[in-house]
């Protein structure tokens, strides 16, 4: 219980982080950052939780590369890859020009 309400309070430091982007591109640059590397976490669940693919019930289906529902749930994180990576481009590259 303890360890959930921990990560929330980061994940919602995370978040303002990118929110305050367009104010500091170096806080939206460190939230990007954050952002990134918070997924790999639920995104290792895919190796090391085996409940992650579907089980072997009689059907020829099963395992690799058939995701179970929980599977499934933790690939939302590679859009927010995807939308950290735009956020440190973004950050990064207003930098660069403030420099100039």
């Amino acid at each position: 219980m303890r360890f959930r309400m921990v990560w929330a309070v980061v994940e919602l430091i995370i978040a303002a982080l990118v929110l305050a982007n367009p104010v500091s591109r170096w806080l939206g640059l460190a939230g990007g950052v954050l952002a990134f590397l918070t997924p790999f976490v639920t995104l290792s669940f895919l190796i090391t939780t085996p409940e992650a693919w579907v089980m072997p019930l009689g059907d020829a289906h099963y395992g690799f590369p058939y995701l179970s529902g929980a599977g499934r749930l933790v690939l939302k994180d590679t859009l927010m890859l995807a939308g950290a990576v735009m956020i440190m481009a973004d950050s990064a590259r207003s930098l660069l020009l403030q420099r100039q």
